[in-house]
């Protein structure tokens, strides 16, 4: 199942797509309208959505939060896929820490999309106990 992870900012908007196994999350670009990201989504043809979800750390929605989310349902309604939300907290500080100038935003689409691949493909990054018995 192939995915398209979603960092949502009023200047920039990055993505990420995912290997067409769900497995691993690469970086893709920016794009700057509702409409780009209307035909990003025609073109790679994704089965889902990942859009980074800014969640405060006191746990109170915040004006961003409910922006993204506002974004979230024009967007569902637009392209008619399934969209889950992952955290997003850190993730462009972290992005532009280890990224190239430019290419941050791509960088933390890619960084909230993979996180919800791990999280959804816990086995394929955890041995079951059956596999492995002692461990």
């Amino acid at each position: 199942m192939r995915y398209l992870g979603i960092d949502y900012g009023k200047k920039r908007i990055g993505v990420a797509l995912s290997d067409p196994g769900g497995l691993i999350a690469f970086p893709y670009g920016t794009v700057k309208t509702f409409k780009e990201i209307v035909a990003l989504v025609q073109k790679e043809e994704p089965e889902s959505l990942v859009i980074g979800l800014p969640v405060p750390f006191g746990g109170r929605a915040s004006e961003q939060t409910r922006e993204v989310r506002a974004f979230a349902e024009r967007l569902r309604e637009a392209v008619q896929l399934p969209i889950a939300f992952e955290n997003e907290v850190l993730t462009t500080k972290i992005a532009r820490r280890h990224t190239e100038h430019g290419k941050a935003d791509a960088a933390a689409a890619a960084i909230i999309l993979q996180a919800y691949l791990d999280r959804m493909q816990p086995e394929a990054r955890n041995p079951t106990s059956e596999a492995n018995p002692h461990g």
